[in-house]
């Protein structure tokens, strides 16, 4: 999920800047699966149902984020069986949507801020 440039004063100070990403899954038809994303390699503190996702440009250099699984991000795409995505495998590649948000008016440093998240299938 690429966000582009983030300004915290101008541009973004009352407007969140948003970004979509894909996830491709092949489950065996028929078979229950679940897509859970963690809380990423820089989270803050917070659970695992609702993490506090924060993207680092170096030491003490964070801009929080959040992923989630609904167009109108209202539902945190998290961890958990609560948070995570089910869906029912077709035995083809289905496609779902990440909706990305990084909230406005953040006084982040100047950098290049980025964060790995590892999403797991289970089936």
């Amino acid at each position: 999920m690429a966000f582009g440039a983030y300004d915290g004063f101008v541009a973004n100070a009352s407007t969140a800047l948003e970004a979509t990403a894909t996830v491709v899954s092949t489950c065996t038809s028929g078979a229950a699966a679940l897509i859970t994303m963690n809380a990423g390699a820089s989270a803050g503190s917070g659970s695992a149902d609702a993490p506090v996702r924060r993207m680092t440009a170096g030491a003490e250099k964070y801009l929080v984020y959040q992923v989630y699984s609904d167009v109108a991000r209202g539902t945190v795409w998290g961890n958990t069986s609560p948070t995570g995505v089910a869906l029912t495998g077709t035995g083809v590649s289905q496609t779902l949507t990440a909706y990305g948000s990084v909230p406005a008016a953040q006084p982040a440093a100047q950098g290049v801020y980025s964060d790995q998240l590892s999403v797991t299938i289970t089936y």
